[in-house]
């Protein structure tokens, strides 16, 4: 487990040295809050709630979820992706450590990061600058921070395999741009999926997605707790021990088919 740990470290100290990229990254992020902020504002005003929001929830949801953003790997990662393509994980394979343990831990080491360095800069200027509601419970934060990490894992899980797919292709872009739509869609970093009509919001619900951003802001928010909040959290268990057992399945049929030139 140390070996782990210590690749988490690693992949946290090298994020570490793309600060401005961060600095911009937390501008873009506070930017982009204040448009959607501005956008729920003109959509509540005078209505009093949408989807069980009203003004304050849907800023509060807005800041919250854009400080998740790079945590989650929203956008994606395509690391894993291009280290297939380039043949990189040849090197990789080779070392000895779990080649899908390694990779959860590069992903940790980086979400880690981001949530610290990404996501309490732009939480904070998102509070400052517009008001926001705090979780009076410390229970509830430490909820949220359950549902963080649970989320977190999730993340990484879906994108394996999605990566994993580059081993069948020259260009995985193509995956990957479906992929974070498909994420960024049903996961509520665009909307919330409060606002989705009903039979969709249905399906949102059984799906691992939401593990990223409806359910912890909603967690944060108080609006899942108790039994309701066991039930999410078990149903993403389940859904991880799926995507993981999935993720090493490809991750089986990718070394069982791998051929490397010159050896």
């Amino acid at each position: 487990m140390s070996i782990y740990l210590a690749i988490a470290a690693k992949s946290f100290q090298r994020s570490l040295t793309y600060r401005a990229a961060n600095v911009a990254g937390i501008i873009t992020n506070t930017f982009f809050a204040a448009v959607y902020v501005f956008v729920y504002v003109a959509l509540l005003k005078g209505r009093g709630t949408v989807g069980g929001l009203d003004m304050r929830d849907a800023i509060t949801y807005v800041i919250v979820s854009q400080s998740l953003l790079m945590a989650m790997s929203a956008f994606g990662n395509r690391d894993l992706s291009e280290a297939i393509i380039r043949g990189e994980i040849v090197s990789d394979l080779c070392r000895p450590v779990d080649f899908y343990g390694m990779w959860a831990a590069i992903d940790l080491g980086r979400g880690v990061y981001y949530l610290i360095f990404r996501g309490i800069p732009t939480y904070v200027l998102g509070a400052v600058l517009f008001g926001i509601r705090h979780p009076a419970d410390p229970l509830a934060w430490g909820a949220f921070a359950l549902c963080l990490l649970s989320g977190m894992v999730i993340s990484f899980a879906f994108r394996f395999i999605a990566n994993s797919l580059a081993f069948w292709t020259t260009d995985a872009r193509g995956l990957n741009y479906l992929t974070n739509t498909v994420v960024m869609f049903f996961s509520g970093f665009i909307v919330p999926l409060n606002f989705f009509p009903p039979s969709l919001r249905t399906l949102t619900e059984w799906l691992p997605f939401r593990a990223l951003a409806h359910l912890p802001i909603s967690v944060y928010l108080g609006k899942v707790s108790g039994a309701e909040l066991a039930l999410a959290l078990a149903q993403q268990a389940i859904w991880l021990v799926v995507l993981v057992a999935i993720g090493r399945w490809v991750l089986g049929r990718m070394v069982r088919r791998l051929a490397i030139n010159g050896g």
